[in-house]
């Protein structure tokens, strides 16, 4: 599903739609589920008769939205991209790019690069797994949707390449490989006996290095030619990277540095401890959340010569859907927002029920000692580091928060932040706007919609509206019964 907030002359616009995958067209159409998903046990209807080596899934185009080239996109890594009509949100089909898209899927994330020349580049990937070897596929568009580089990076001895999010710098595509195993024997039992899913298969092992992997991009201004790296870090589990920059190295004293040194590597990801595949709202309890896996907010600092990748955490609380002003991506940055627990111990841990602006000084783990010491510092966050935190009530479960830069502004994190929450105390959604440098001083406005929305992934900005024009707009409260109840809706209605 999408969902679409449009703003014009003090007044909201909303509207969602599904996504008319062919799945879930002929999924409605039966009035069952026809389809399975990396996380199905058995067949799709529950049934424990299936083929177990039809390992093809439904394209659910349910992670990221892009608005590129005109044109609005709904993701899913695992499929090709569906385009929709960005007024409408229409689905009008499946699209390769204009042909880009040789294989059968593309990511769910994205980065949207400023250049140094004012022009804007989109940067997404895709993957391919085999028995034989994985590889990982960048592209980069221009402003006009065409395609200006293609590049292919085969993953040697990596026969399932699980990889959700990049990042970029200057020079290099950025993403993780986790520490994660395929357990055959898991898949030839439990999985053959519909005991466990596919995705259950897959196995965190801590005693294996994750690895950081940096991808030359092409032509690039300043000429340089670099080589790909594998750097070994902490094991962890990444889903999703925040940004990436490059700092020239300084000569150490007495010592003339090489003229074609590679730049050091700064990426700030959140990095799970652990991941299993097999929780669920069914197996977590309050013991949960006391000494097991969490994840925390990390910056790695990757130096290409010397073949390291070191890891810092920044933040004591636990955190996920980390964000930075997009105008900053693939250069230095300062302020990272990211949705966290409010119980900031070193132990125990909550749900992600706040969000939090981290101030994080650049020169943070690039100098001796910082970053050193979250879990014992009074403030909860690392040397060089300041915390401002939104909570906005217990039982409210806010989304990833979305930045929108303030007009006229090149300032970083100059801005608002748009927060759906879900109220379960009203069981409807509120989406909040809040000063993206003052989040503890709470909303400016609160819009609160008269019907709950289900827990979303990914969303964009465009400061283009995309509101109604000659079409009807219907009053908040106009035909809606006492109890709401989940329904698609038609027009565009306004708050």
């Amino acid at each position: 599903m999408v969902l679409s907030l449009a703003f014009r002359d003090g007044r909201a616009y909303f509207r969602n739609r599904f996504v008319r995958t062919d799945g879930f067209v002929k999924e409605q159409a039966a009035g069952r589920p026809l389809f399975r998903n990396a996380f199905t046990r058995g067949a799709a209807d529950g049934s424990p008769v299936f083929n177990p080596f039809d390992l093809s899934f439904k394209n659910v185009a349910n992670t990221g939205v892009l608005l590129w080239a005109g044109k609005l996109y709904a993701l899913w890594e695992g499929g090709l991209p569906h385009v929709m009509d960005p007024r409408s949100l229409e689905t009008l089909g499946e699209t390769r790019m204009g042909g880009a898209l040789r294989g059968s899927t593309f990511g769910g994330h994205y980065k949207v690069i400023e250049e140094a020349d004012g022009s804007r580049r989109l940067v997404g990937f895709s993957t391919a797994s085999g028995f034989g070897g994985s590889s990982i596929t960048f592209y980069e568009f221009a402003e006009d949707g065409s395609l200006l580089h293609e590049v292919v990076h085969p993953l040697q001895g990596v026969s399932l390449a699980f990889i959700h999010d990049i990042t970029v710098s200057e020079h290099y595509y950025i993403f993780v490989l986790s520490a994660m195993d395929f357990d055959a024997a898991k898949f030839a039992t439990s999985y053959l006996l519909s005991q466990c899913s596919v995705a259950e298969c897959l196995a965190f092992n801590p005693s294996k290095p994750s690895r950081v992997v940096l991808v030359p991009r092409p032509g690039r201004p300043s000429g340089r030619v670099l080589q790909p790296k594998v750097l070994e870090t902490t094991p962890c589990f990444a889903f999703h990277l925040s940004n990436a920059f490059e700092v020239e190295r300084d000569p150490q004293p007495g010592k003339q540095l090489q003229r074609r040194a590679a730049p050091l590597v700064v990426v700030d990801t959140v990095a799970w401890q652990e991941v299993s595949f097999s929780n669920s709202q069914y197996t977590y309890g309050p013991e949960y959340y006391w000494g097991r896996s969490r994840s925390h907010l990390v910056r790695v600092v990757c130096d290409p010569d010397a073949g390291t990748a070191t890891s810092h955490q920044l933040m004591r609380r636990s955190a996920e859907f980390c964000v930075n002003d997009p105008r900053v991506n693939s250069r230095q940055h300062r302020i990272t927002w990211v949705c966290c627990d409010m119980v900031d111990n070193a132990k125990a841990f909550g749900n992600l029920q706040a969000i939090a602006r981290l101030d994080i000084d650049p020169r943070v783990t690039l100098r001796g000692g910082a970053g050193t010491d979250v879990l014992s510092s009074p403030q909860g966050v690392s040397e060089g580091v300041s915390l401002d935190v939104w909570y906005p009530g217990d039982r409210c479960f806010p989304g990833e928060p979305m930045f929108v830069p303030r007009p006229g502004s090149s300032r970083e994190g100059d801005g608002w932040l748009l927060v759906v929450v879900h109220n379960a105390a009203t069981q409807k959604a509120e989406v909040n706007i809040l000063d993206a440098q003052d989040l503890s001083s709470g909303p400016l406005a609160t819009i609160r919609l008269p019907h709950r929305l289900p827990s979303g992934l990914h969303g964009s900005w465009c400061s283009e509206f995309m509101g109604p024009e000659d079409e009807p707009v219907v009053e908040v409260g106009a035909g809606l019964a006492a109890t709401p109840r989940w329904q698609e809706l038609g027009t565009i209605r306004a708050l």
